[in-house]
C-alpha cells in the first residue's frame, strides 16, 4: 500500500481511504495486499474523465 500511494502522489492514509476502495487490490498472503500499476493507472484515467485508448490498456502485451 506505500509503494502504491508513493505511485499516486499521496499519503497511505488517503490512499487507504480514497483510492483503495475503489480499485481491485491482489492478495499475495493474508496481511500482504498489492496493487497492479494497470488498475492504478485505470482509476487515475476514470477519475480524471479520461477514456483509456486500446494501446494504454495493452501497453505490456507487446513484451509477452
Amino acid at each position: 500500500m506505500k509503494e502504491a500511494a508513493a505511485y499516486l502522489g499521496m499519503s497511505v492514509t488517503t490512499f487507504r481511504e480514497c483510492v483503495a476502495p475503489k480499485v481491485e487490490s491482489i492478495k499475495l498472503m493474508p496481511r500482504r495486499v498489492s496493487y497492479d500499476v494497470e488498475e492504478l493507472n485505470s482509476f487515475i484515467a476514470r477519475m480524471s474523465g479520461k477514456k483509456e485508448t486500446p494501446m494504454e490498456q495493452g501497453f505490456w502485451d507487446k513484451y509477452k
